[in-house]
């Protein structure tokens, strides 16, 4: 995670010391912004849900396709994007609340309120609920069976506390740049997230409990499917 992070953040060193890659940047993020909304909201679908299953396919199905692959992929697919749509509006209003910049007084409340007010209302639970709601086959009878404190304790807690390894230092990145680049860093980011927390959720699994390949992601604004 910490060279994921690395990475992004050598994108804003390129941003504010290097004017060539400031130019470059500046004319991505003017055609991204172009599209608006649908168009961020597009490319988190492809990042969060594409991008993720074809990791899994390639780097640990050896490129065998299923048909349980391909609707993994169209559920993560629609799962990202509605997230996108979501986080791009939330950054639109955190600028308007806190003002754009990389000083303290802003870069401050927006993590704060990204990461411990968005991430727990929003993001926790629409991800936990509906990764958990796609693993127990789309079945509502089965998730409402489940939803009771051990739910919270043993699959919403931890995903919570990895989502804030994650995201604390991920977002303070993101919340650097410009409004019209922080949508980019996002989108870099949930692609990350979304190869990375399925395989680290996979671990300490035994042989009798069944592979899950729920998605996932998340951010303040992307969070993933609970370790079993």
């Amino acid at each position: 995670m910490l060279m994921l992070e690395a990475a992004m953040a050598l994108l804003v060193a390129i941003y504010y010391f290097w004017p060539s890659g400031e130019a470059v940047m500046t004319r991505y993020a003017a055609w991204q912004q172009a599209g608006g909304i649908w168009m961020a909201s597009l490319a988190t679908g492809l990042a969060g849900g594409v991008i993720s299953e074809f990791s899994l396919v390639y780097f640990q199905d050896r490129g065998r396709w299923s048909l349980a692959h391909l609707e993994n992929l169209g559920f993560k697919f629609a799962l990202f994007v509605v997230n996108g749509a979501v986080v791009y509006e939330f950054y639109a209003l955190q600028a308007f609340w806190f003002g754009q910049g990389n000083s303290w007084s802003v870069l401050v409340p927006k993590v704060l309120v990204d990461q411990f007010g968005f991430s727990i209302i929003w993001s926790l639970p629409y991800m936990s609920l509906l990764t958990r709601w796609h693993a127990l086959g789309y079945s509502g009878k089965q998730l409402r069976a489940e939803l009771n404190w051990d739910f919270v304790t043993e699959r919403m807690l931890p995903v919570l506390v990895t989502n804030w390894m994650f995201w604390i230092p991920g977002v303070c990145i993101i919340y650097s740049m410009p409004l019209t680049l922080q949508t980019s860093l996002f989108i870099f980011a949930t692609a990350i997230w979304g190869i990375l927390l399925p395989a680290v959720s996979r671990q300490g699994k035994t042989s009798s409990e069944t592979i899950e390949q729920a998605p996932v992601a998340v951010h303040p604004s992307a969070l993933g499917n609970p370790a079993e």
